[in-house]
């Protein structure tokens, strides 16, 4: 474990110092949103789709898109660090954007491709919010892919919504408009005000894996998913519980009434190539096509 620590620390090093950019004390976004761009163009950046199903039926409801950094040498920068140092300045306008395109183009791919008629979730941080062109941004991608508005879904968390002015807020309800989900994530791990929540644009909470994964031993987090739950319902919410990774999770949110899981009980974050080869080997099930029956690929095992 020890040498797992001496190189988490070695990537966050590396990390800090391309911000800086090459001798540049202190923080330099310039210098990062340069070593953004140039990891965009090296393809050192890449999308996973972590796939998420109803949690009765196993039905297919979507995917969160995810980003990866692997640099040249081949370490992962894990994005709890690149991605809260890009929202620091405006590189997380350009990482955005960039999200944004690739998890569009291959939700579009998917359907051209008569794999999947499913959305794709992607993250958007309370930085982006605050330009005042994202609007023309978001729909200037789905025109550019041509992925239908329904089939994507932003996801932000309490903080980003919550904390936002007018503009940003009436943003949102363009985007909403457009026909974009909206779905409110990490739910609970923020702060909330029941007042704005009834006035956002979401049509989904997400409630955060340290819940979901606690539940099944302690029982004060039992009682908040059982909650959240409850309250998403009562204003008619649909609920994701984020982090499954177990069968006996999976049977206390079935319990709770949750609607959709995600976590690696259902599977891992997959390239967008892999995501043919979960749909053959996983028992999910792909939601009814016009013309067409329901089809349940065999299990690997």
């Amino acid at each position: 474990m020890a040498g797992h620590g001496c190189g988490m620390e070695r990537m966050v090093a590396n990390t800090h110092a391309m911000s800086n950019g090459p001798g540049k004390p202190g923080t330099s976004d310039a210098g990062f949103v340069e070593r953004i761009r140039d990891a965009i163009d090296r393809q050192e950046l890449s999308m996973v789709y972590q796939p998420q199903a109803d949690v009765f039926t196993n039905r297919l409801t979507g995917f969160e898109a995810l980003s990866r950094w692997r640099l040249s040498d081949g370490t992962m920068l894990p994005p709890d660090v690149f991605v809260p140092m890009a929202e620091q300045g405006d590189a997380i306008h350009l990482l955005g954007e960039w999200t944004l395109r690739a998890a569009c183009t291959a939700a579009a791919g998917w359907l051209r491709a008569g794999i999947l008629d499913v959305p794709v979730s992607v993250n958007l941080s309370a930085r982006q919010l605050d330009d005042p062109g994202l609007v023309l941004k978001v729909l200037g991608v789905l025109a550019e892919t041509g992925l239908p508005a329904a089939n994507l879904k932003l996801e932000l968390t309490e903080t980003a919504m919550f904390s936002q002015g007018a503009d940003a807020r009436e943003a949102l309800m363009q985007l909403r408009g457009a026909g974009i989900r909206m779905v409110l994530d990490d739910f609970g791990t923020g702060w909330s005000s029941l007042a704005t929540l009834r006035r956002v644009p979401v049509e989904a909470l997400k409630i955060d894996k340290q819940f979901v994964q606690a539940m099944v031993e302690d029982r004060d987090a039992a009682a908040i998913v059982q909650a959240v739950i409850a309250l998403a319902h009562a204003l008619d919410l649909t609920v994701v519980a984020e982090g499954v990774e177990t069968a006996e999770q999976r049977l206390y949110l079935q319990a709770y009434r949750c609607d959709t899981l995600q976590g690696y009980w259902l599977s891992r974050p997959l390239s967008a190539d892999g995501v043919a080869e979960f749909l053959a080997e996983r028992r999910v099930v792909i939601g009814r096509k016009p013309g067409g029956p329901s089809v349940v690929p065999p299990t690997s095992g």
